[in-house]
């Protein structure tokens, strides 16, 4: 499958390395030296092959291929699934295939963001667990992330695209750290408490919305003041301040591999005005986002 998206009235002739399938029947999976494949099965197992290993995917679960491998379904029962077959350059523009995979991946991972592709390309394993807290999400994601390929309302269809599925490549990544891999991606490895866990998966799905300390006590089932005490010894801060920190990751992400408007993204990561926004991420990170954007995309074009 070559992934392609083409703008119509906005953008016209312009191509997205990008296909959403919904209720893929995960037949025909020709990717091979094409395209990333990302499927999520919400329920049911499918049975696939690459090479001369066979795996199962239980759902729910991320399925996630690089361009190297040609895998084939087997057989499946009960499936659900919905797949986004792309190119990692939909995400960033320098990631290509011979980047991502070059030795020298270290040095550009930082400046790259090429960290989220390593689900796609470590081979440790092809099939990762959602949580039971992020489906509803996915699903959300998925359906903004399609609607907006088919719509292309404005100008903007491409960049929030690109935003919904970061969001989605955030909740993979997230998965990734928490069953134990090695590295260090985020925050993700140092959560080994299940109260926080359930705590921050509450958190990184609904930080867009107001999301009160009562909010995250019950999702975490514990009391205030051992939530606290959890956030502080394992992430160095509160509840809320995590709330907090993880809106500017996201703002983050979005003024660096996005042309967003900045009103669009204070408002998309939870804020309520953009002075809250600019005041919030200049304490953070010691810029307005204006200058970090500028900032950001001149570091990315020099390291080429």
């Amino acid at each position: 499958m070559k992934p392609q998206t083409f703008g119509r009235s906005f953008d016209a002739g312009k191509i997205v390395p990008i296909q959403c399938v919904k209720d893929d029947t995960l037949k025909d999976l020709d990717i091979k030296d094409s395209c990333f494949l990302l499927s999520i099965i919400y329920e049911g197992a499918a049975k696939f092959q690459v090479g001369d290993s066979s795996f199962e995917a239980m759902g729910p679960c991320f399925v996630c291929f690089d361009e190297s491998d040609a895998p084939r379904l087997i057989k499946k029962r009960g499936v659900k699934c919905d797949s986004i077959y792309f190119k990692p350059t939909f995400l960033n523009i320098n990631m290509t295939f011979s980047r991502i995979h070059s030795g020298n991946y270290e040095q550009l991972a930082l400046t790259h963001d090429i960290f989220l592709m390593k689900p796609f390309t470590d081979k440790i394993r092809y099939v990762f667990p959602v949580f039971d807290e992020n489906i509803e999400n996915l699903k959300r994601l998925f359906s903004m992330l399609g609607n907006e390929l088919k719509e292309q309302p404005d100008w903007y269809w491409s960049c929030r695209s690109r935003s919904y599925f970061m969001e989605m490549m955030l909740l993979l990544e997230r998965t990734y750290g928490l069953i134990g891999q090695n590295d260090p991606v985020g925050n993700a490895n140092k959560i080994l408490n299940p109260h926080l866990k359930k705590a921050v998966i509450y958190i990184e799905n609904n930080y867009r919305d107001v999301v009160t300390l009562e909010d995250v006590v019950k999702a975490a089932s514990l009391s205030h003041s051992s939530l606290t005490q959890l956030f502080k010894s394992e992430l160095e801060m509160t509840p809320i301040e995590y709330v907090w920190y993880h809106r500017l990751v996201v703002a983050k992400k979005f003024l660096e591999f996005t042309d967003l408007p900045i009103k669009d993204i204070a408002s998309r990561c939870g804020f309520k005005t953009t002075q809250h926004f600019s005041r919030k991420f200049e304490e953070s990170h010691g810029c307005n986002p204006t200058t970090f954007r500028t900032v950001a995309v001149a570091r990315r074009k020099k390291s080429f």
